[in-house]
């Protein structure tokens, strides 16, 4: 899993990333701009926010990723908290820590978070006529059924997830292939032919030099 960490306090930030880091990918920002710079630039399954930066709130960046519609769970960091918003936290599914905390309560936060989201998107992914189980692990067309192989529901699977956002081949590369090797090569660009073919040629639209996102038609 690949986690977004803002936190201006770079002694807590270093401290978190080391235990998170034993089990996910962590990116850390310390100012609101770098926030912005790794969220429109990356994908993440969590964000760790701290809502007091030194160049603004931290809700700004809520508000900015609710615009983008890039929806992940977050877990505020806070000194303090009052208890409408830590109600409007707790129903909108995520989660909140007061300052000072004990970092094993933050992991275990993060456990909770991580896999309350793999339970909501453990149903179907639907785009119109497109439809995708990954529970099954079928992918229906128009009602009939299609088959992909593991490579090709995989990316399919990702631009679901990512129904707004334009994936990079690294992005590609780093959340399915997992390997580094892969840019060099044409694995990606022919698993996304090979998808054009089964989907219809406009399904996956192309911006040349950024990469590529799904089409609502």
């Amino acid at each position: 899993m690949r986690i977004l960490l803002v936190e201006d306090n770079s002694a807590l930030a270093n401290l978190i990333k080391t235990h998170l880091s034993k089990f996910h990918v962590v990116d850390t920002a310390l100012t609101l701009e770098k926030a912005y710079f790794f969220a429109d630039t990356k994908t993440y399954d969590l964000l760790i926010l701290d809502l007091v930066l030194p160049d603004g709130s931290g809700l700004e960046l809520c508000e900015y990723l609710k615009e983008s519609k890039i929806s992940l769970p977050i877990l505020f960091l806070t000194a303090e908290l009052d208890s409408a918003k830590k109600i409007s936290c707790l129903q909108s599914g995520n989660e909140y820590l007061i300052k000072p905390f004990n970092i094993l309560e933050l992991e275990a936060r993060v456990d909770i978070l991580l896999r309350n989201n793999s339970l909501r998107e453990s149903k179907c992914l639907e785009n119109n006529s497109l439809e995708l189980n990954q529970l099954a692990h079928r992918v229906k067309l128009n009602g009939q059924e299609i088959d992909l192989n593991r490579k090709e529901f995989s990316l399919l699977e990702l631009f679901l997830k990512y129904p707004t956002q334009v994936l990079s081949k690294a992005v590609m590369a780093e959340k399915i292939w997992q390997e580094e090797d892969v840019l060099l090569g044409n694995t990606i660009g022919t698993t996304i032919a090979n998808l054009r073919r089964k989907l219809g040629k406009n399904k996956i639209k192309t911006i040349k030099g950024v990469g590529y996102f799904l089409s609502d038609v």
